[in-house]
């Protein structure tokens, strides 16, 4: 029988397999055949890579059945339920059901959202607790979830019930080989099964092989891409023991926050457009582009991060230093000078506080001859410290589509920290042997937190928030070493872009801080690099001159605020009418909307502008929606609290919709309101009488 043949399998004459129905188990094998036909089908018309790993794929068990009909997965003598599957999995069900594994988000709270989102939570609660009386439960009241994840297909006895229970819209399966799949598609009627969720507008998500880490940089990105407001609540299922599910699991609930991170703010958008806006239209200034990938540079390149380990290590930087090209990572740049280094490259990533640092390294010396790369959002000022100037775009940036939107022009592996922007320019420019210094991502014997000459220790920077370093994990030179949710993110993105880098470059730790996964560790004492045939002047020049420069007419052409405010006020709307036409306490349709306005890609540079200003502020106004609303303990008042919760969504919407507005047109006009205002602290912009009368022209 064809596989492209649409097949209408009926067992017991029904023809629409529902619940455990999709359990068919059928000991005939012309049943087991068709229904085996009917799944590869479905599995070929929409999961084509899945398809084509089952039909090439060679079991090395086999399908069995036991006298009461049992079917069981034998492999090398051994059964794999034991000839009992039934009992096998409603043991296991039952117990599961008395506590399922849920995950479970810390509260969200006014203090932990962005100035804009934190208002609206404190006036929805306060208005949910006064106007309705409305309590919350601990853990949500509902019993479905919007994700599940389940590792194990065995021979998916269990799936039917799991998936019918949790009334789950995205099913995320965690399976390390075939062996169970394969022979499952005679068993279970996958077809009615994606069906299902089809009808659900969800989706199952197949992670069959592939390591860990394919697995959470997958969870990610379908996370993303489906609705990133419904993280809480997911259930984790796990049907059998293994050894990589067990890598998982801990690798999942250390790293689950990173689902949530990198969302955006409202205000951090509107600060960036404005430096960007100065950094495009003040000079010629160069842009990264990526070089092609034939370019290579045989001179070492030296990372040099701020962490403790900087302070011992810094005369063997310096004893190296005519002998490699040297990238100095934002605060990094003070005790380089301090010792008499005079780095290549400063590199910087932030958008605000690099400023200080900046100024603090300008008053003790001179920084020319060191060349600036930097995001185009970074302080305006910035630029004018150096002679030259090389600016990357950040694609996850609204100023991105506007100015750039060229894949070209962005680094890959940049957040969150100017350790992962250094990493990043130094694999794409072409370099091929890496040596890192300060890159604690931590703290190792001691209470330090940076190098003792930098910024960070300074009277100017008394009142800096301190990271916790509460997180353990392998030193790199054996023992352990601590670090914070920030910088183990950090770490993890280090980590991904050296794995993803190949194998042909080679990397050295010499940091005496967290290990790095791919670098070798390395006693900065021991390290000789031989003159170079290419000198570090003369290829730190090839570096930058390949890079072109933004000319005023090509500013021009792309800024247009007209265009941006359009694009805006579209998308406010579109998101108004969203709130007000859905049940939000028990609908998630509105979920899946806002994840296609705010994620999928567009052609529209200006609309993209939108939803990028737009998508972080929002998100984690509806993440806190999710969590509040599906912890409400009597049904009797869920709407007044959607009702409240809408008023308060509209009121949200339409005070971004003014700050946004008045922002464009006052860069566009030369003027600067005040970052209070933009934050939401305050109603007054900052403008004089003035100015607002230049502004009232335009709005």
């Amino acid at each position: 029988m064809s596989s492209d043949a649409v097949i209408n399998l009926d067992i017991d004459g029904e023809t629409e397999a529902s619940g455990e129905n999709w359990w068919i188990a059928s000991q005939s094998e012309e049943q087991r055949a068709e229904l085996k036909e009917r799944n590869l089908y479905w599995l070929k018309n929409k999961y084509y890579r899945v398809y084509s790993d089952l039909v090439a794929f060679k079991p090395k068990s086999e399908l069995v059945f036991g006298a009461d009909g049992q079917p069981d997965m034998k492999f090398a003598g051994t059964l794999f339920y034991d000839g009992e599957i039934e009992k096998f999995t409603r043991k296991q069900l039952d117990k599961y059901w008395k506590n399922p594994n849920r995950l479970n988000l810390g509260a969200p709270t006014p203090q932990t959202l962005d100035n804009r989102a934190g208002k609206f939570l404190y006036s929805c609660l306060t208005r949910l607790q006064e106007e309705a009386e409305v309590q919350f439960s601990v853990g949500r009241s509902s019993g479905q979830s919007f994700y599940a994840f389940v590792m194990g297909i065995g021979l998916g006895r269990h799936l039917p019930e799991f998936i019918q229970k949790t009334k789950c819209r995205n099913l995320f399966i965690l399976e390390p080989n075939l062996e169970g799949f394969y022979h499952s598609l005679e068993l279970l009627d996958w077809a009615a099964i994606l069906e299902e969720f089809q009808k659900r507008n969800g989706d199952v998500f197949f992670y069959v092989g592939g390591s860990t880490q394919n697995w959470m940089d997958g969870l990610r990105l379908q996370t993303r891409g489906t609705n990133v407001t419904s993280i809480d609540g997911t259930y984790v299922y796990s049907h059998y023991n293994n050894s990589i599910f067990a890598e998982f699991s801990k690798k999942f609930n250390k790293e689950s926050q990173f689902l949530l991170t990198g969302l955006g703010f409202f205000y951090d958008e509107q600060i960036m457009l404005r430096n960007t806006y100065a950094n495009m239209s003040g000079r010629n200034s160069r842009i990264y582009k990526r070089p092609d990938s034939g370019v290579v540079h045989e001179i070492p390149v030296i990372i040099v991060g701020c962490g403790p380990s900087l302070d011992h290590n810094i005369e063997d930087i310096k004893r190296n230093a005519d002998n490699a090209v040297i990238m100095s990572c934002g605060s990094a740049l003070g005790p380089l000078m301090d010792a008499g280094i005079r780095p290549d490259f400063q590199l910087e990533l932030e958008n605000i506080a690099v400023m200080r640092v900046m100024e603090y390294a300008a008053e003790k010396h001179d920084l020319s001859g060191i060349c600036l790369v930097a995001s185009s959002t970074v302080e305006r000022k910035i630029k004018d410290f150096f002679d030259d100037v090389v600016y990357y775009f950040r694609p996850a940036l609204s100023p991105y589509p506007i100015f750039s939107n060229e894949p070209e022009s962005c680094l890959k592996h940049l957040d969150p920290t100017v350790v992962n922007v250094g990493l990043s320019f130094a694999q794409e420019v072409g370099f091929r042997e890496f040596y890192f210094f300060g890159t604690d991502m931590g703290q190792k014997d001691s209470d330090q937190h940076h190098a003792k000459s930098s910024f960070h220790y300074s009277d100017k920077a008394k009142n800096e928030k301190l990271q916790v370093f509460n997180v353990e994990i392998p030193g790199n030179f054996g023992g352990k070493a601590l670090t914070s949710s920030g910088l183990f993110w950090a770490l993890d993105t280090l980590q991904r872009a050296i794995l993803y880098s190949g194998r042909h470059l080679k990397y050295f730790n010499c940091s005496n801080g967290a290990q790095i996964e791919g670098a070798k560790p390395k006693l900065s004492r021991t390290l000789e690099l031989p003159s170079p045939k290419i000198s570090r002047a003369d290829t730190v020049r090839a570096i930058m001159e390949d890079f072109p420069a933004m000319t005023p007419e090509e500013f021009a052409d792309r800024w247009q605020p007209e265009k941006l405010v359009g694009a805006m006020n579209d998308m406010i709307d579109e998101l108004v009418d969203i709130v007000e036409t859905h049940d939000l306490a028990e609908e998630t349709d509105q979920l899946i909307e806002l994840a296609r306005i705010f994620y999928q890609d567009t052609h529209d540079v200006h609309r993209d502008y939108a939803r990028l200003v737009l998508r972080g502020s929002v998100n984690q106004v509806f993440i806190a929606i999710d969590y509040y609303l599906g912890r409400i303990t009597d049904e009797n008042v869920y709407d007044d609290a959607v009702r409240i919760t809408r008023e308060e969504v509209v009121k949200f919407l339409e005070a971004m919709r003014e700050a946004g507005t008045k922002n464009i047109w006052a860069i566009d006009r030369g003027l600067e309101l005040s970052d209070d205002y933009l934050r939401g602290a305050t109603d007054d912009d900052g403008l004089t009488d003035e100015e607002r009368s230049k502004l009232r022209s335009v709005i």
